[in-house]
């Protein structure tokens, strides 16, 4: 033994000391013998056989576990069952240790217990120490959890479903008009968006037109797909009777605001006919950024502007009808929403619309669609992998020179 050093006794427990730690235990213990009658409990025991008004002495001794859990009736009947077989098992030598939980309910409510039972052998006496651990907090919690991940399953397939529906209320395809080429596409930076985009042919006076549609309605989400379906249905409807331009989103807004008004969101909406036989552009402006239009042929970028505030905004809004005429053939025009000009790289800056107009000029000489995916690529290595923040949308109208039938 070195110098200074002290020597440890060996540590032997009296029977006061073993049952004031067994007291001190926040478990529920009671010690068995090999016919399950209870030999010894702890305070804690004690404490909720009295709670539980279970039968026999309060300190449970001479109570046969095993009979007790083999004659319990009822919801808890399966469990006490397999809680019996478990101990005898222990008993038996068959396994070292027994652990199972299992749902209780007492007088005072629903509760749940962690049952260990281990086996205590010497030359002269077999003893099984059972003890019970209250885990109602934990159980309870892991329920909520699984309730909340429940409701978040409900949540996602909603979600996906809306989706579905909205991408259903999109066009299907680009069309096929005679002297335009057409593309456009919308991303949604959720499940569910605001971004709208249409695509109507139209025949008047013998000549075949398209109607061009893009609008962002505020915010993004279930609130926002369900204000986008409704501008479209609403507009799909009114176009199907008579009137100006100007006229038909007046009308639109007249409805729209009146569904709206308590939400406080609104839409933005860009409305553009093309007339590919007359070479013409008519236009209506509803607080949406202004297309562009794009002669390559004399490289010149215009704004198609015009005044008009969003729907959904002010009930008896006026809205005016803008026109450009002699519209080369090649010429391109790109209508978008604001999650274009708005994207932001990794250091915070927007893409802005000069970006925008050197994509286009760049490939001016490919199709509506490559010029679109042209765009889409652009602003997807601006972000640099930065999770977009909201939903973007772009369309690209093309024209030419229109098919000539043969005589």
């Amino acid at each position: 033994m070195n110098e200074g050093s002290t020597t440890i006794q060996p540590f032997s427990f009296s029977e006061q000391l073993a049952k004031t730690v067994l007291n001190s235990l926040s478990a529920n213990i009671a010690i068995i013998n090999e016919n399950g009658v209870i030999l010894e409990t702890n305070q804690a025991w004690r404490e909720y056989a009295a709670a539980g008004e279970m039968q026999g002495p309060l300190d449970s001794i001479g109570i046969n576990y095993l009979d007790l859990c083999d004659a319990t009736t009822g919801k808890e009947a399966k469990d006490a069952r397999i809680v019996a077989a478990g101990i005898r098992s222990v008993i038996k030598g068959e396994i070292k240790e027994f652990m199972y939980d299992y749902p209780c309910h007492g007088p005072d409510g629903r509760h749940f217990y962690y049952v260990r039972a281990i086996r205590v052998a010497d030359s002269d006496h077999l003893r099984v120490v059972v003890s019970h651990e209250d885990i109602t907090a934990l159980k309870l919690a892991e329920e909520a959890a699984q309730k909340r991940e429940h409701e978040r399953d409900r949540l996602r397939q909603s979600l996906e479903l809306a989706r579905q529906v909205q991408q259903m209320l999109l066009p299907k395809g680009n069309p096929k008009i005679s002297g335009l080429d057409v593309a456009g596409r919308s991303i949604y930076c959720d499940e569910t968006g605001g971004d709208y985009f249409d695509f109507i042919p139209i025949q008047q006076g013998g000549k075949e037109k398209l109607d061009v549609v893009v609008g962002d309605v505020s915010g993004h989400g279930i609130s926002s797909a369900l204000i986008m379906a409704a501008v479209r249905a609403s507009l799909r409807q009114r176009l199907s009777m008579p009137g100006k331009l100007s006229q038909i989103i007046a009308d639109v807004n007249w409805h729209l605001t009146e569904d709206v008004e308590d939400l406080n969101q609104f839409i933005t909406l860009f409305f553009l006919t093309v007339d590919p036989v007359g070479r013409t552009l008519r236009w209506v402006r509803a607080g949406h950024d202004p297309a562009i239009l794009y002669d390559p042929a004399l490289d010149q970028f215009e704004e198609l502007n015009g005044d008009g505030i969003a729907l959904g905004v002010k009930q008896h809004a006026l809205y005016e009808e803008y026109r450009r005429d002699e519209i080369s053939p090649g010429s391109i025009i790109v209508l978008g929403t604001d999650g274009i000009w708005e994207s932001r790289n990794s250091g915070g800056q927007m893409f802005g619309k000069r970006l925008i107009n050197g994509v286009i000029r760049e490939n001016a000489y490919r199709s509506a669609a490559e010029i679109m995916e042209a765009v889409i690529a652009k602003i997807r290595n601006f972000q640099a992998g930065r999770k977009a923040e909201d939903d973007l949308t772009v369309v690209v109208v093309k024209t030419k020179e229109p098919d000539v039938l043969p005589q």
